[in-house]
């Protein structure tokens, strides 16, 4: 089984290019999925948020309040390193969990969609690492229009993460997914092309 781990920075366009990946045949694993699991009501990573950040983060059904943590951990780095902690040791386990099984299943292809992949040190533990590549101006554009943050907003979570520039110098194939959604599709196939052999 080839394990690739997918990155590339907020509004890249990473979950397209998973998309096709899991046409193709691959299993994929989505990491901001399971990073929302992590620290579900009720789970580990939950209780051990709200004794860091405290019982005001919390709504009224007593479900994290993301937008106000999203706030703190944006602006605050130690805050911001101690959320990605508990996080990442839920995640993480949640991903082994996921390659055992398509271990399991004789899967050929098995996809780690992880945003902080490079950052975490998982790019470690996978076979390939895919950057998906796009222009700081366009991932602007591309969030505000998706998510309603402001410019400022989107500029801060791209700042926490490494640039785009760093992130290719891990990467085995890079998707420029900067031209026509076409332009990019080409590059996925070829790429996958290259797995099968």
């Amino acid at each position: 089984m080839i394990v690739i781990g997918l990155t590339g920075g907020i509004g890249a366009g990473k979950t397209s290019v998973v998309e096709r990946l899991n046409s193709l045949g691959a299993e994929i694993f989505d990491a901001d999925v399971a990073a929302r699991v992590a620290v579900a009501k009720g789970t580990r990573g939950y209780k051990k948020a709200v004794a860091y950040f405290g019982q005001y983060l919390l709504l009224d059904n007593k479900e994290l309040n993301r937008q106000a943590l999203a706030k703190i951990v944006f602006t605050d780095e130690k805050a911001r390193r101690v959320l990605e902690e508990i996080v990442h040791e839920e995640v993480w386990a949640m991903a082994e969990s996921f390659l055992k099984k398509c271990k399991a299943q004789n899967t050929k292809v098995a996809v780690l969609e992880i945003p902080l992949l490079i950052e975490s040190g998982w790019h470690k533990r996978v076979d390939e690492v895919w950057v998906v590549a796009l222009p700081v101006d366009k991932q602007i554009e591309r969030v505000k229009l998706r998510s309603g943050l402001s410019k400022k907003d989107v500029e801060a979570r791209i700042a926490v993460q490494m640039s785009l520039e760093e992130k290719k110098k891990y990467a085995d194939v890079i998707i420029d997914n900067s031209g026509t959604w076409e332009e990019t599709d080409k590059q996925i196939l070829k790429a996958w092309e290259r797995l099968k052999k």
